[in-house]
């Protein structure tokens, strides 16, 4: 499923460690905002390995899961990347 990571860290270091890690898994479509291809035990995974990085006083990490309908709707104007759907997947 199409997810959108939003995320607003503070410390350097983990900022790039999660910037690391999200790269691995999709593209970065904006400064802070990643697009990534997961399902539903990867997402959970994926919220679980970044907690360590993120301090709940002054971080955020938004996560949201779009299912097909909602990504197709999504509007993409000026310079943005658009969405790519795939009704298939590499094993």
């Amino acid at each position: 499923m199409h997810t959108v990571i939003a995320y607003d860290i503070s410390d350097n270091q983990n900022r790039l460690k999660v910037f690391r890690i999200l790269s691995e898994l999709g593209f970065n479509s904006q400064k802070s905002v990643f697009e990534c291809e997961l399902q539903s035990d990867e997402i959970l995974r994926l919220v679980s390995r970044l907690t360590s990085y993120i301090d709940p006083e002054s971080d955020s990490l938004l996560v949201y899961p779009l299912c097909r309908r909602c990504a197709g709707g999504v509007a993409v104007l000026g310079q943005g990347i658009s969405l790519v759907q795939t009704d298939w997947q590499v094993i």
